[in-house]
């Protein structure tokens, strides 16, 4: 019997920070690639290698080694940046600079190169705009995780190259052990509202205080979910520090167990994305709180209520909108969303020369 095809295809994130949504990213592209092109290598730019290939069971090299990358970049079939949002200049420019850099390494090396169901934006600065139409003009195929991502794909003029819009990859991850929906408990005392808050400049503080305290006076249990360690975790001591009974804080130190402690909740109030996304997944009510037009689109993709207000929520309008939407679990329409999925797999097959096996993608993602 011939031997199996090998293709290497190395995967560019913020992989490695100990953010749990961006790892959730990379196990559910991981598990995507791997069970729809069986002989791929996923190889992961990491900013702690032994971990991510630890965590993955897979090969993984410093991602500010450009040595590394180099050698690397040799013998791939694919270089596939995303997802998440890294082509964005919120903060400043250096993520734009840094991931279309690599972008463009890869693409002197000739070596094909994908964006692979990624964020776009926002891209406020005209170098932004630059750095990204240069490297993404250089791309096979560009796919996005919305139709925000996509339109704006469209006007910074990238249109000759090929776009399709499929969904955050996290939406169709399957870890072992994942629970079920509890959507159809009673709002009730004793039900569990998980909070996945972040820092950020304009949340009110004091105003996610009063809400953890209004829940807890209603008979609810409060879980604060840090889902970035080393920030999330210092809002939720924060928040814990002026509560008179204390609410659980919950181990997010992997997707995995972001996805056990939100089998543990009735309800999820997210400012982060991926606490969203695991919701969705999870078949979960939830309420967004929005920062970030990111947040807005997925949102308004999965029928998800926004905060009134938005970071300037009001803590007693929120419990309002919780009781509203406590028997409204998130509809994850997993076989649409996963039939997105169908184009950019066959674009990724015909690149690195192995033909995609979607049935048994469908059977393992269910």
């Amino acid at each position: 019997m011939a031997a199996e095809r090998r293709a290497k295809i190395l995967l560019s994130g913020y992989y490695g920070f100990a953010n749990a949504g961006d790892e959730a990213v990379l196990a559910a592209l991981v598990q995507i690639l791997r069970e729809s092109l069986p002989g791929v290598e996923p190889v992961a730019l990491s900013a702690d290698p032994a971990q991510t290939a630890a965590a993955y069971g897979i090969r993984a090299i410093d991602r500010w080694d450009k040595a590394a990358l180099k050698r690397e970049l040799r013998d791939a079939a694919l270089f596939a940046s995303g997802g998440g949002s890294l082509l964005q200049d919120v903060t400043s420019v250096r993520s734009v600079y840094y991931y279309t850099s690599l972008l463009r390494a890869a693409q002197r090396a000739e070596v094909p190169t994908i964006v692979l169901a990624q964020g776009l934006g926002p891209l406020n600065k005209g170098l932004s705009r630059w750095l990204a139409r240069r490297a993404l003009g250089g791309c096979r195929v560009l796919s996005w995780r919305d139709a925000d991502s996509l339109d704006l794909a469209r006007q910074i003029g990238v249109a000759q190259v090929k776009n399709l819009q499929v969904c955050d990859p996290v939406l169709l991850w399957r870890p072992e052990g994942i629970s079920e929906s509890k959507a159809g408990n009673t709002p009730g005392a004793g039900c569990r509202v998980a909070l996945a808050l972040r820092p950020w400049r304009d949340l009110p503080v004091d105003e996610a205080v009063r809400l953890a305290e209004l829940l807890q006076q209603a008979g609810r249990e409060v879980v604060l979910l840090p889902f970035h360690q080393g920030e999330d975790e210092k809002l939720a001591a924060e928040i814990n520090s002026k509560l008179a009974h204390k609410a659980e804080i919950a181990a997010c130190g992997t997707p995995e167990l972001a996805v056990q402690a939100l089998g543990r909740v009735d309800f999820v109030v997210g400012m982060r994305l991926h606490a969203l996304i695991l919701a969705a997944a999870l078949g979960l009510p939830a309420l967004a709180v929005s920062y970030d037009p990111k947040v807005t689109a997925f949102a308004g993709m999965m029928g998800i209520p926004l905060a009134d207000g938005g970071m300037h929520f009001d803590a007693v309008q929120v419990c309002r909108q919780i009781d509203a939407g406590w028997g409204r679990p998130i509809d994850g329409r997993r076989a649409a969303l996963l039939e997105l999925w169908r184009p950019l797999l066959a674009e990724i097959g015909a690149i690195v020369g192995i033909e995609p096996q979607y049935d048994r993608l469908q059977q393992v993602l269910g």
